[in-house]
């Protein structure tokens, strides 16, 4: 019995000494000296053993914002003189060290930009030197191209605000949800009709869902989560593009700048004939009214002479997605109007094409 117990010892010893050792003290010492070899043994292994550390997997390096969400301080840049906002170097050197690739926005905290073929949509947080990657996120949308009416299916391409943050009442649409301002103004003068655009999550229960939504953009439940905290539902755009949404160059952003102030001088000192150039034959006004009709009541207002005050204010130029590839900005600011007959504060936002160097607006509210 001895002996097995001597044959199981050495099995497990020999990480600590030869076979050739142990049958050696055997010999010449017996079985009692073996036990004692392989006590010591094991107790000198015991305390030299250092405990086994836990591996630990490396995390996804995620870029956080630089700035606080809700706590951003509105862009002031250097007050341009009324030659300089018109001249596109002088915005171009403003634009130098900023990174402008999906927009410039003086107001406006958080960007998501998603591509509808990709089923991808990214995180952007705005800061000093312009739009930084936070994070990408996998999602799922409608079918593809642009939206047009209602029950198609479609998720819509365009620019949009998120106007609402919420709790569904109806867990199949996830946990939260933020909805979109579809249709937008330039929807809407396009006929484009229906409503209920969301960004929102997966059933709670966990069952699964199809592929494609109708015309929500549809996150997991915990990336949509994650999301909550990358953007400030109350300062955020969201740009849809059908496939890559292209990025825009300095000159595109500083020629849409120049162009919008020069636009601003005509309105300021009554150049009707230069103010009128920059619309398009094909533009409408919010209420559907066309270019002729729009001309002839600024031709009236202009006539009176009248000196204008216009200032323009936290400044937000996107690129708008398009189908056919054309060079569409949707550009909103804050306006303040004062003149001895009527004075406004508000709101703006212009649709505008640019064609060369040249804007022509599309549609204006």
């Amino acid at each position: 019995m001895r002996y097995l117990v001597f044959l199981s010892l050495c099995a497990f010893a020999l990480y600590a000494a030869t076979a050739e050792d142990i049958y050696k003290i055997y010999k010449t010492k017996g079985i009692n000296a073996v036990e004692d070899f392989l006590k010591k043994e094991f107790e000198s292994k015991e305390v030299k053993e250092a405990p086994v550390k836990e591996v630990k997997k490396e995390k996804e390096e995620i870029k956080e914002p630089v700035i606080k969400l809700g706590q951003k301080k509105l862009v002031k840049p250097k007050v341009p003189t009324e030659k300089e906002s018109m001249a596109r170097d002088y915005w171009l050197k403003q634009f130098k060290n900023i990174d402008v690739s999906y927009g410039y926005y003086e107001d406006v905290e958080s960007l998501i930009v998603c591509e509808k073929d990709r089923k991808r949509c990214e995180v952007y947080h705005n800061e000093d030197d312009g739009l930084k990657l936070i994070r990408g996120h996998d999602v799922i949308m409608g079918k593809s191209g642009d939206k047009v009416k209602r029950g198609d299916l479609k998720t819509p391409v365009g620019v949009y605000e998120i106007t609402k943050r919420f709790k569904p009442m109806d867990q199949f649409y996830g946990p939260l949800a933020f909805v979109l301002s579809y249709p937008n103004l330039f929807d809407s003068l396009r006929g484009r009709n229906g409503d209920g655009i969301w960004i929102h999550g997966m059933p709670i229960d966990g069952k699964d869902r199809d592929d494609r939504t109708k015309g929500c953009v549809a996150f997991e439940n915990n990336s949509l989560l994650v999301l909550d905290t990358e953007i400030n539902a109350e300062s955020a755009m969201i740009i849809i593009g059908e496939s890559k949404v292209p990025k825009l160059t300095k000159e595109a952003v500083a020629s849409v700048m120049s162009e919008v102030y020069k636009w601003q001088h005509a309105w300021k000192i009554n150049d009707i004939n230069a103010y009128l150039n920059f619309y398009s034959n094909d533009f409408k006004k919010s209420d559907g009214s066309g270019k002729l009709q729009f001309s002839n009541m600024k031709k009236q207002i202009f006539s009176r002479k009248e000196n204008k005050t216009i200032v323009f204010e936290h400044i937000a130029i996107a690129p708008y997605p398009t189908l056919d590839d054309r060079k569409l900005f949707k550009v909103s600011f804050f306006q303040t109007y004062k003149s001895p007959s009527f004075g406004s504060k508000g709101e703006k936002e212009l649709y505008i094409e640019l064609v060369g160097d040249k804007m022509q607006i599309l549609a204006e509210k």
